[in-house]
C-alpha cells in the first residue's frame, strides 16, 4: 500500500512516515501543493495525509484537487491541523478524518485507528443474515446492501433463517461468520422477528452476541424499549432512508469487528501466557495455575484423576550430537503426538526441557498405566527426524476420596520416572500416592 504525506513540519512528516511504514505502507512526502499535485497525477495512493497549512497555500486547496481527481477522488484523506476545534464537516472540502496535532503518541494512535476504519477490509465488508417477507422492503434493502459489497443471506421466514444460523457454527472474526442480523418484525409465518432475536440471544458462544437490527413501522418509544430489552441493538424505521440504512449497518458491523479484534488479541495473549511455543502444549506456568483447580474438581465431583510424567531418554545426547535445532524438531513432534493422543479434557503440558506432564480426568490407575504404555510405544515408533527416541514414564493416581494435591502427585510421578530410568529406561513405572 502507498501513502502520500504533504506536511510542512519535517518532524511531523517523519513521524507520519514512520507510523505508516509500521502499518505496511510505502510513502512519498513533500511540503507544498505544487509537488503534491504532481504526485497524485503520476501515481495512485491508498491514503493521503495533508496539513492545513502548506508552504504555498492552504491544505484545503490540495484536498479540493484530490476530490475532483479522476483516480484519487475516493482515496481516504486525513487532514492535520493545529486548530483543536476544527471538525471535518466544517470544511468546504471532503476529508475522511481530522487529526489535531497533539503529542506523538496521540497522533500515532489516531492514524492507526483511521487506517483500521478506512482501509482494513474487515470494517467495510460483512456477512449479513436478513429476514423479510415483504417483497418491496426486501428488494429495497437487498439492492442497497449488495451494491455496497455486503454478503447477504436472505430468508422470508424465521424458521429458515434460524436453521441457517444454527448451521454456521463459527463466529467472531472468522471470514464466514455472520456479522449482523437484520429482521423484519411483522412476518407472516408462525415465528416472528422477535422469535429470531430470542433464538440468537440464546447462544452462549460468540454467535449469541452478534448485533441485531429490527425493521419496523412502529416507531413508538414503547416499541423501541421493548425491542432493546429483547436484545435488539438498533432498529430501522420504515419507510427506509437509504443513507440511514447504510450508516446504521456500518456502525453496527464496525463496532462488532472492533470487539472481534479485542477478543482475538485477548485470546492471543492468553495463548502466549499459557501455551509452549515449541510444542503447542500448555507451559509450566499454565500447568501450575490450572492443576489445583483440575484436582479440586475431581474431588468435588468424585472421579479419579491420574498423572503421567514423561521424560525423554538420553535427550542431552540428541542436542549434543545433532544440534539444538534437531532437538527442537524432536520436542515439537513429541508435543504434537501427545496432543493428538489425549482427550480434550486432559491437561497436556511441557514441564520443562524434555519433560512432559499430563493430568487425566476420569482415569484410574489401571487405565493410566495402559495409556502410559500406549504413549511409550507410540514415541518409540515415532522416530522424529529419523532418530530413535524412547521415554521413561512415571504414573500415579488420586483415587476417589483420596488425599493429595498436585505437588504430591507430581512427586510420585517423578519417583516413577527415576525408577524407570534406573530399571533401564523406555518403560512405565507406577508409584502409588503415599
Amino acid at each position: 500500500m502507498r501513502a502520500l504525506i504533504i506536511e510542512n513540519n519535517q518532524a511531523y512528516r517523519d513521524l507520519l512516515g514512520h507510523t505508516l511504514a509500521e502499518q505496511g505502507f510505502t510513502y512519498d512526502s513533500d511540503d507544498n501543493i505544487q509537488a503534491a499535485r504532481l504526485c497524485v497525477d503520476s501515481g495512485n495512493y491508498d491514503i493521503i495525509c495533508v496539513n492545513q497549512e502548506l508552504k504555498d497555500g492552504p491544505g484545503e486547496e490540495f484536498v479540493a484537487y484530490c476530490n475532483q481527481h479522476a483516480s484519487q477522488k475516493d482515496t481516504p484523506i486525513l487532514f492535520l491541523t493545529e486548530n483543536r476545534d476544527l471538525k471535518a464537516e466544517e470544511l468546504d472540502v471532503q476529508v475522511d478524518g481530522v487529526i489535531h496535532e497533539l503529542n506523538e503518541n496521540q497522533i500515532e494512535d489516531q492514524i492507526v485507528h483511521f487506517i483500521d476504519l478506512h482501509l482494513d477490509p474487515v470494517f467495510f465488508e460483512g456477512r449479513i443474515l436478513f429476514v423479510e417477507d415483504n417483497a418491496k422492503v426486501a428488494t429495497e434493502i437487498l439492492n442497497q446492501l449488495e451494491e455496497t459489497g455486503y454478503q447477504v443471506s436472505h430468508f422470508t421466514t424465521v424458521e429458515a433463517a434460524s436453521k441457517e444460523f444454527d448451521a454456521v457454527t463459527i463466529y467472531g472474526s472468522h471470514a464466514e461468520a455472520y456479522d449482523l442480523a437484520i429482521t423484519g418484525l411483522d412476518l407472516d409465518g408462525a415465528m416472528k422477528g422477535e422469535d429470531l432475536v430470542i433464538h440468537i440471544r440464546s447462544y452462549e458462544d460468540g454467535r449469541g452476541f452478534i448485533p441485531i437490527m429490527a425493521v419496523t413501522s412502529d416507531n413508538s418509544d414503547q416499541r423501541r424499549i421493548a425491542l432493546y430489552q429483547l436484545g435488539v441493538n438498533d432498529f430501522l424505521p420504515t419507510p427506509i432512508l437509504h443513507e440511514e440504512l447504510l450508516v446504521r449497518i456500518s456502525n453496527l458491523i464496525t463496532n462488532k469487528r472492533l470487539l472481534d479484534k479485542v477478543h482475538d488479541i485477548r485470546r492471543e495473549l492468553f495463548a502466549q501466557a499459557t501455551i509452549d511455543n515449541l510444542t503447542g502444549c500448555h507451559n509450566r506456568h499454565s500447568l501450575m495455575e490450572f492443576s489445583e483447580k483440575f484436582i479440586s474438581s475431581a474431588r468435588r465431583h468424585e472421579y479419579p484423576v491420574s498423572l503421567l510424567v514423561i521424560d525423554l531418554d538420553h535427550f542431552k545426547a540428541v542436542n549434543d550430537n545433532h544440534g539444538h535445532a534437531v532437538g527442537d524438531i524432536v520436542l515439537a513432534k513429541i508435543g504434537a503426538l501427545l496432543l493428538e493422543s489425549f482427550r480434550e479434557g486432559d491437561l497436556v503440558s511441557r514441564y520443562g526441557g524434555e519433560e512432559f506432564v499430563v493430568l487425566m480426568t476420569y482415569c484410574n490407575a489401571d487405565n493410566a498405566c495402559s495409556k502410559a504404555e500406549e504413549i511409550r510405544l507410540a514415541i518409540e515408533k515415532l522416530k522424529p527426524n529419523g532418530l530413535d527416541i524412547t521415554t521413561s514414564i512415571g504414573v500415579t493416581s488420586l483415587k476417589i476420596g483420596g488425599e493429595g494435591d498436585f505437588e504430591a502427585m507430581f512427586h510420585a510421578g517423578d519417583e516413577g520416572v527415576y525408577a524407570a530410568k534406573d530399571g533401564g529406561r523406555n518403560r512405565v513405572v507406577y508409584v502409588a500416592m503415599s
